[in-house]
């Protein structure tokens, strides 16, 4: 797995688990979009359709690609 994705997942279960904090800005654009929907899915509410999930995964890739994360 990539590192992004290695993010994305971690990011996911921290925003699963039910003392979970946001996420500050050491942190890359995977993780927190992880953690985003980690914290949807605890809350079952998801903040948008899933199109819009898989564009914005693919955005946060791609951001933490150009930014080296």
């Amino acid at each position: 797995m990539s590192g992004a994705s290695d993010d994305m997942i971690e990011g996911y279960r921290d925003g699963y688990a039910i003392d979970a904090i946001a996420p500050s800005d050491n942190r890359s654009a995977s993780y927190k979009h992880g953690w985003q929907n980690g914290r949807d899915d605890r809350l079952g509410r998801p903040r948008s359709s899933a199109a819009q999930l898989r564009l914005g995964a693919k955005m946060a890739k791609q951001d933490d690609e150009a930014t080296k994360w």
